[in-house]
């Protein structure tokens, strides 16, 4: 039961760093894949940067706000990587 609350949590996070850097909704499957790959790697990501800050997240609200801002940290990084004409 862990991977699918592990599964939702990054989908859920993924979509919402999506929206915040990007400005849209994920419309077609592959976006729905990407969302859920970028959320679990935000997860990951903003777990481990809580881990080195000593501090770590409570419950499922925390895992979420976690996983959002790795995700947003994540497509950042990507859109700046790219460039602002690459994301448009």
């Amino acid at each position: 039961m862990e991977i699918v609350w592990m599964l939702v949590v990054g989908l859920v996070g993924g979509v919402l760093g999506m929206l915040a850097v990007f400005r849209k909704f994920p419309s077609e499957p592959l976006q729905w894949i990407g969302a859920l790959v970028i959320g679990l790697l935000g997860g990951w990501l903003g777990g481990w940067l809580l881990n080195v800050m000593g501090l770590e997240q409570a419950n499922w609200l925390g895992s979420l706000i976690v996983a959002f801002a790795g995700s947003a940290l994540i497509l950042m990084a990507l859109r700046k990587a790219a460039g602002e004409s690459a994301t448009r």
